[in-house]
């Protein structure tokens, strides 16, 4: 009992944590079909904001899908990186090289942390899949009345390393979600600046 609860439990871990964190990133690489993927700031309702590479590429953000989906329809008009922002029911393009250069500067941490979690989470859906071969052998051995220490064994050390995994990933996720509030504070005083100083241009 105690082995499945481990494994349910590391699964759990698996499934939710790389969700929360990678959707505003996936999103813009499933180009073939539309996103239903929603990441609002948690800080700033009011605020969304994507970085657009000069290649078309979505990058990073937070917005609803529908607005993801329509800048990936629209590629890149501007032939450089820029900051597609939408704020108080507007919508503008920021394109000046030193503000999206500046915006680029804000978001590498968590960038760079959120990669470490992709890494590690790579790591335990490996562990996770191995589980449930091992778990399917066990089952099987049991339901033919055949009992094998060795499976059990196996499981248990599995799953010790998947909580120790789950762990980690939980001391990387609080610490992303606070490099996360710190980049989005940056980017969000960058695109007011740039409205009020007409750095920012209206766009549909």
């Amino acid at each position: 009992m105690n082995t499945h609860t481990k494994v349910f439990g590391g699964l759990l871990i698996l499934a939710l944590i790389p969700c929360g964190i990678w959707a505003a990133q996936q999103a813009s690489t499933q180009s073939s079909t539309d996103t239903q993927i929603s990441i609002n700031s948690r800080n700033y309702p009011d605020f969304s904001w994507i970085y657009v590479r000069q290649d078309g590429e979505l990058t990073i953000g937070a917005g609803e899908s529908q607005d993801w989906n329509k800048l990936k329809r629209l590629g890149n008009a501007y032939q450089t990186d820029y900051l597609w922002v939408k704020t108080g029911g507007n919508r503008y393009v920021i394109t000046d090289p030193a503000l999206v250069n500046q915006v680029k500067e804000a978001v590498r941490p968590m960038q760079i942390q959120g990669e470490k979690m992709q890494r590690l989470g790579e790591q335990m859906q490996v562990k996770g899949d191995a589980i449930s071969a091992e778990t399917s052998k066990l089952v099987a051995n049991i339901a033919s009345g055949e009992k094998d220490a060795e499976v059990n064994a196996q499981i248990e050390s599995l799953s010790a390393s998947m909580d120790l995994m789950g762990k980690e990933m939980e001391q990387l996720g609080e610490e992303h979600q606070a490099l996360v509030d710190v980049a989005e504070k940056q980017v969000y005083e960058l695109a007011q600046n740039a409205i009020k100083n007409g750095t920012a241009v209206l766009t549909p």
